[in-house]
């Protein structure tokens, strides 16, 4: 990935501060941001659990007119999201806003055309001593049945949702979501190299049941350890060294 240390990660157009939160700049993200677009230019976006603040710049570097809104819990990573967007000339149209994203009431914008998260996920796993890692990795601050409760109420009808999850958890997030009457429209498959499981699942989800959903996969090492082209394509725009 891009110039790094520990308290920052430089890409192409915006660096992210990450000092503070629990959860730094990782390739789910990264990824999820390059793969994730609307149907048309959206004019409102929505980052649920935005953390360090990385989905919503990449969103404003993807579409720099649309007004954004970045949700996050957490005291700590509010405010380092929310330096990351004053720091970044991409960030004039982005509003950070602390609070748990089940009370988010967006003001006078009705609904988004596009949704983007990068979710808790580990909820049957052992959890960290550490409660912010704990908000960030586990579903007790934000579970999936919550979760789509929020995106029903705030998706606009023709919008889009786009989200990043190990499998079993994906498959257990479609489930839900049918129930909403939401469909998985495309899934990218994410493997660290083509003998390697498939570790994360992109998907879209929208209201209207596609055909048939489009599922495809993305590989970032070859068996020489060098990042595919494929994924380097993918990261071109945001990536330092692609």
């Amino acid at each position: 990935m891009g110039r790094r240390s520990n308290s920052y990660f430089q890409f192409k157009q915006f660096r992210i501060a990450q000092e503070r939160c629990a959860m730094k700049v990782s390739t789910d993200a990264v990824v999820l941001g390059s793969i994730a677009v609307a149907k048309s230019i959206p004019g409102k976006i929505l980052d649920i659990g935005t953390g360090t603040g990385v989905l919503a710049l990449m969103m404003a570097q993807k579409y720099p007119v649309a007004s954004i809104d970045a949700v996050e819990i957490d005291k700590e990573a509010f405010e380092q999201a929310r330096q990351n967007v004053s720091f970044n000339k991409l960030g004039i149209n982005i509003k950070v806003h602390q609070q748990a994203f089940q009370e988010f009431e967006p003001g006078n914008i009705e609904q988004y055309d596009l949704i983007i998260t990068n979710p808790p996920y580990y909820s049957r796993q052992l959890q960290s001593s550490k409660q912010k890692i704990n908000l960030a990795r586990h579903e007790q601050g934000l579970n999936f049945t919550d979760l789509w409760t929020g995106i029903d109420r705030l998706l606009k009808t023709e919008g889009m949702l786009w989200l990043i999850l190990p499998p079993k958890e994906m498959e257990a997030f479609k489930s839900l979501g049918t129930e909403k009457g939401f469909y998985a429209n495309t899934q990218t498959l994410l493997q660290d190299r083509e003998t390697s499981k498939v570790h994360r699942v992109i998907a879209s989800f929208a209201r209207k049941k596609p055909k048939q959903s489009q599922k495809t996969g993305l590989v970032i090492k070859d068996a020489n350890n060098a990042y595919t082209p494929e994924y380097i394509d993918l990261l071109r725009d945001y990536m330092l060294h692609f």
